[in-house]
């Protein structure tokens, strides 16, 4: 049985000794290591780890070191060679995740439509939450639910059939940590029609769109969820309330630029459970962090270890299971037919280990550019130095 963690906060923080003495040392990795959290997490609650949630976890506890691939550098001015491991690519690295992040909104940047586009939040009520925990396929019908809201407003409003472009992002996650799916939305400021003409539409009727947005929530649970007695008389009363069903379209979530585009995407759209930057107390056996509510005011938050753990590690989808999705106008088989709209024609969802290449590389001693020399694939040799010999070529990619 799906059992969230429950949101509770705590404000003033409580007194609580920093973890290794210096207040922004934290990160979620240390507090999975430290005191085999996650080890004796895995011990005691073997039944509520999911094979996915063990593989990303194991994922991230080995970011950055010797055992994964790396990269070597020759540094010309120091005459010495430096090993750069690349990133996890966990979905639970804050590191690696705002890394990845900041390259994917800079390639959605460029690939979108020149036309503007509005930042809408879609969310469902609380009774739904955990249903959706227990259920993850509903996940991707929250998806669907979503485009399907926004092509019929928009067709609505406009009176003519209209395909939006829209990029989709699910986020399981609360301020607080808590499972509580919503959808973040970047969708064109109106629709293509039939001539792939882009009919503009500045002014979005909020009402309009929550009532459509539930109903097409709520039609497509009822038909994907198991017919109970008990699932049929809470989506019948869900249909008859608007609590909880809210669509947030506020003028200023107005995007108009490529610029404002890439900035805007990597803060608000794309990015991990929690930074480590708002955790800020842990002494072994509980955890403190922070968030701020609609009103900018700032709460903390306390948990011990074990739900943290837990709050975390909800969050990783299923395996293959795809976060970010783009429909209408935006998707594979439709974009090309407004390419005169575009920049360029398609959106690449490169890897992160692709990107060591483009990037410039310093010296740690003297700050100088260094030059690529080789992918190392797997442990590098102890002894590697710029100019030996290669005794075993195994460890060498293309």
């Amino acid at each position: 049985m799906f059992n969230p963690i429950q949101e509770v906060d705590i404000s003033p923080p409580i007194k609580i000794s920093w973890f290794q003495g210096s207040k922004n040392n934290y990160s979620v990795k240390d507090i999975f290591l430290d005191n085999s959290n996650w080890a004796r997490f895995c011990y005691f609650h073997p039944d509520e780890i999911r094979d996915v949630e063990r593989e990303e976890v194991e994922k991230m506890l080995k970011c950055k070191e010797d055992t994964r691939n790396v990269f070597v550098y020759y540094c010309e001015k120091c005459n010495e060679t430096h090993v750069v491991a690349y990133g996890c690519n966990s979905r639970l690295c804050s590191n690696c995740g705002k890394n990845y992040t900041d390259k994917w909104a800079e390639s959605v940047s460029k690939a979108m439509f020149n036309v503007p586009h509005r930042h809408i939040v879609m969310s469902i009520p609380d009774k739904l939450w955990p249903i959706i925990g227990e259920h993850r396929y509903l996940e991707k019908v929250l998806m669907d639910a979503a485009i399907s809201a926004i092509n019929d407003t928009l067709s609505h409003v406009l009176r003519k059939k209209i395909l939006a472009g829209v990029i989709v992002v699910l986020h399981p996650f609360g301020r607080g940590l808590g499972y509580k799916p919503h959808i973040h939305v970047l969708m064109t400021e109106g629709g293509f029609d039939k001539w792939g003409n882009f009919v503009s539409k500045k002014f979005i009727p909020a009402k309009a769109m929550r009532k459509t947005w539930q109903y097409q929530v709520l039609t497509r649970f009822k038909s994907s969820l198991p017919k109970t007695r008990e699932m049929s008389a809470l989506i019948n009363n869900l249909f008859k309330t608007y609590d909880g069903f809210y669509v947030y379209l506020p003028k200023e979530t107005r995007i108009t630029s490529k610029r404002e585009v890439s900035r805007y995407v990597g803060r608000y759209i794309r990015h991990p459970a929690i930074a480590n930057s708002r955790i800020c107390g842990y002494d072994g056996k509980n955890v403190i962090f922070w968030y701020r509510d609609n009103q900018d005011k700032r709460h903390y938050k306390t948990m011990t270890v074990d739900d943290f753990i837990r709050a975390i590690i909800q969050h990783i989808p299923d395996k293959q299971f795809k976060m970010i999705r783009y429909y209408g106008a935006y998707c594979r088989k439709w974009k090309r037919k407004y390419k005169k709209y575009l920049v360029q024609v398609s959106i690449t969802q490169t890897k992160l280990e692709d990107y060591p290449r483009k990037r410039e590389v310093r010296c740690p001693k003297c700050g100088s550019v260094m030059s690529f020399v080789m992918r190392i694939k797997g442990k590098p040799p102890p002894d590697i130095v710029f100019g030996r010999i290669i005794d075993d070529w195994c460890y060498v990619g293309c």
